[in-house]
């Protein structure tokens, strides 16, 4: 079975040690976003375990953009290897 777009968000979330997600978190709330798009609140995301945290980013963007934002947050938080294994998980390189 293909993974979704959810899926590779999550998994790839999954794979951040704490201090990482706690960083993406921090970095996705003041992230500047293309015009259209607001920020997931703080309040939100400081509540969001990794699999909370790839249904808001699919709520919030649409998919391509929600992959797009995740690799430039993780790649803002020097997380490269995690950013570029989503591009490849999700096609989007």
């Amino acid at each position: 079975m293909e993974k979704t777009i959810a899926d590779c968000l999550m998994s790839t979330l999954e794979n951040l040690r704490e201090d990482e997600l706690k960083k993406f978190k921090v970095k996705l709330n003041k992230f500047p976003l293309r015009k259209g798009y607001d920020n997931i609140p703080l309040g939100t995301l400081e509540k969001a375990d990794a699999v909370d945290l790839s249904h808001h980013l699919m709520s919030f963007y649409l998919e391509d953009d929600a992959v797009q934002v995740t690799a430039e947050v993780l790649r803002a938080i020097n997380c490269r290897n995690e950013a570029q294994r989503l591009l490849a998980l999700t096609g989007k390189e």
